[in-house]
């Protein structure tokens, strides 16, 4: 065997040969990068006064291999072969200095001098060429920049002006390319429009606006790829591109099977960024996820990063959600970090339950230390949201580690871990104080989602653990006298009034919408005294009928999610006994009839029923009155406009808004006319911290 093809080959040689110990090995994806890297490097040895063109193609053959800069430094040949490219950067022509840009850029080249002799040798043959024409194409210089972006070397901000200043004259040549090329460089450089004073940044809007204007007029030509890119860019800028995202989205649901895995997971990323749930595309991109050659190529990061998209949105889809969660238990092994973090709360967004909650615990029970505030409280938050209740992560590192870092908290992240661990029923004593000391601190009032969650944490405290409001000292009455009125989110809805007519043709006494501490029930049925509850049943004062969304059903397991089974829980032992009823299959019911016989059947084991004709039954359009008013009072009521489905069609049809505001002082009024009482405003949490009532 000769000396050369040893060289060429790598054959096995003496452990003590001096060749041997001089040539290191490397880690290679496949035979063929072998043979590639072995011959280029042999090639650079071999010939000392090489031509400068055949340097920078054996350099560019290097940067194909899945090596880098870094593993390829302990080559002494490889150095050397760099080391003349620098010296001679002066003498590259156009071409070769665009190459050797491209070549640094896949090979992450690190060395800042390299990138300044490249970027000056860019000037050099563009914006100070002695005939003033530029020597370089508007594509090679894109091009240029985007290397520049990708090995994340910071250059001086007047090499981007001088270059966008010569090219912006011409905007109009750019392609799909350019322009993507041109917003990645501006967004690894971070050249951000921020001040309108300064030239630099006039010159960064001018780019961006020319960008925005150009992409608007040629969306036709543009392939669905170059959209997703282009799109993708703007959503990382941060910048909305206007109307023109209706034609994109519209482009591209037609020719998403065109699209690569990583053009998916840009196009997840712009609709997230976006906050766009278009329903049509999400329900294609959906179905082109769960295609088998797409679902087994996809790295289990890029499903997490498709599931948060889907949560962030808000779009359930039971199929997908299936097929994300089967593969994501499987390959549970590779969560690490942030992925763990979100696929956590994008199951908990979407209500999704089943074995990855567990195994996800199990994984983080050792990993809490290296958690941030928002990690830790978006953790709480999901387990709560679904009920699932695992002590030895929450009640354990998780509340460990939250209590070390609480001046770390927001008051938005401090709500979100105390309403988290109250919906998983683990939250600690220790914690609870710590936490609402530190909120009280902040002074942050808040929305009111935030408001809804801290009345529900104090409302549960109160009722299940009275014991840690008791001798709370006085800076807490404040926090405790907001929670008391916390605005509740709970308008009328035209299936109530179908509800209340359901309710009067089964001659009850019942009234929609009525307020039991927190919550809103859909209509609350008082249970008469003489009206056995059960030998082993707890007291019931009432019974509450709840209309459950889809929402509040896990979709693949169809289980309760955390609300509402604390709303159930919290019903109970305030003698309110909760009934649900599916929500979207009671209003599918072909009529009212159809309708009653269901809230018949539902009410048939707790009280007494008798059953009236719906033909004679009708209530005024305007408010929801006390329900089963006196008989002689029927000719007054039966003046009122015919009910629900008619009534919810001609609202769709119309245009007419499903939700208005509630009139409480109007209510009151109608309850007093038809002989009622008005309501009088009651507190669940008072000065002394006891239950007084609603």
């Amino acid at each position: 065997m000769s000396r050369a093809w040893r060289a060429v080959w790598g054959a096995p040689r003496r452990p003590g040969s001096r060749l041997a110990s001089s040539r290191p090995e490397f880690r290679y994806a496949s035979r063929e990068e072998e043979r590639l890297v072995k011959t280029t490097l042999h090639e650079v040895s071999r010939s000392q006064d090489m031509k400068l063109s055949l340097k920078v193609y054996h350099f560019q053959e290097l940067s194909r291999t899945s090596l880098r800069d870094a593993v390829l430094q302990s080559d002494s040949r490889y150095v050397q072969l760099k080391e003349d490219l620098k010296q001679q950067v002066a003498e590259l022509s156009p071409a070769q200095l665009v190459a050797a840009m491209v070549s640094c850029g896949r090979l992450t080249v690190r060395e800042k001098q390299m990138w300044w002799d490249l970027a000056r040798g860019v000037e050099r043959h563009t914006v100070k060429t002695k005939s003033g024409a530029p020597g370089l194409q508007h594509s090679q210089i894109c091009l240029a920049m985007h290397a520049l972006g990708k090995a994340n070397v910071k250059i001086k901000d007047r090499f981007y002006y001088r270059t966008f200043k010569l090219m912006i004259k011409n905007a109009e040549v750019w392609t799909e390319f350019d322009m993507a090329w041109i917003l990645y460089a501006m967004r690894k450089r971070r050249l951000r429009p921020v001040n309108p004073e300064r030239k630099d940044h006039q010159m960064w809007g001018k780019v961006m606006k020319a960008i925005a204007g150009f992409f608007r007029q040629k969306l036709h030509f543009i392939s669905p790829r170059g959209v997703v890119c282009i799109l993708y860019e703007f959503a990382k800028h941060g910048v909305f591109p206007g109307e023109v995202l209706f034609r994109a989205t519209r482009r591209i649901r037609k020719h998403i099977g065109a699209l690569n895995n990583r053009a998916l997971i840009w196009l997840a990323v712009l609709l997230a960024r976006f906050d766009w749930p278009e329903k049509r595309l999400l329900k294609k991109f959906s179905a082109e996820v769960q295609k088998p050659q797409r679902l087994v190529r996809m790295h289990p990061h890029s499903l997490v990063v498709i599931l948060h998209t889907f949560g962030r949105l808000g779009f359930r889809d039971a199929a997908l959600l299936r097929s994300l969660s089967e593969q994501l238990t499987k390959s549970a092994d590779q969560l690490e970090g942030k992925y763990a973090t979100m696929t956590l709360y994008a199951f908990g967004k979407l209500g999704v339950r089943g074995p990855l909650w567990k195994i996800l615990a199990e994984k983080l029970e050792t990993k809490t230390d290296w958690l941030s505030p928002v990690d830790m409280a978006l953790i709480a938050h999901s387990f709560g949201k679904v009920a699932v209740r695992e002590k030895g992560l929450l009640e354990g590192p998780l509340s460990d580690a939250a209590l070390v870092s609480i001046a770390g908290f927001t008051p938005k992240l401090l709500a979100c871990l105390l309403d988290g661990l109250n919906l998983a029923g683990c939250l600690r004593d220790d914690l609870f104080y710590a936490a609402v000391e530190e909120y009280i601190r902040l002074g942050s009032i808040g929305g009111r989602q935030r408001q809804h969650m801290m009345s529900r944490v104090f409302f549960s405290v109160m009722l299940e653990r009275k014991h840690l409001l008791e001798g709370s000292p006085p800076s807490w009455q404040p926090l405790m006298s907001r929670a008391e009125h916390a605005p509740i989110d709970a308008p009328p809805r035209p299936y109530h009034r179908e509800l209340a007519t359901c309710a009067t043709a089964l001659s009850l006494k019942a009234r929609t919408r009525r307020r039991k501490g927190p919550y809103v029930v859909d209509l609350h049925i008082p249970v008469p005294a003489h009206v056995p509850s059960g030998p082993h049943a707890s007291p019931v004062s009432g019974l509450a009928v709840h209309l459950m969304a889809e929402s509040e059903f896990c979709p693949l397991t169809k289980e309760l999610l955390g609300p509402t089974r604390l709303r159930r829980r919290h019903l109970t032992q305030l003698q309110w006994r909760h009934l649900g009823l599916r929500r979207k299959e009671w209003l599918a019911l072909p009529d009212s009839e159809a309708r009653t016989d269901a809230l018949e059947s539902l009410l048939s084991q707790q009280l007494p029923l008798r059953r009236r004709p719906i033909a004679v039954l009708q209530i005024s359009s305007e408010t929801t009155p006390l329900i089963g008013a006196e008989p002689d009072k029927e000719e007054e009521i039966k003046a009122s406009t015919p009910l629900i489905g008619a009534e919810i069609e001609r609202e769709v049809e119309e245009g007419e808004p499903l939700i208005r505001e509630p009139d409480l002082e109007g209510e009151d009024q109608e309850i007093k006319a038809h002989g009622g009482k008005a309501r009088k405003p009651r507190g669940w949490i008072c000065q002394d911290v006891r239950f007084t009532g609603e």
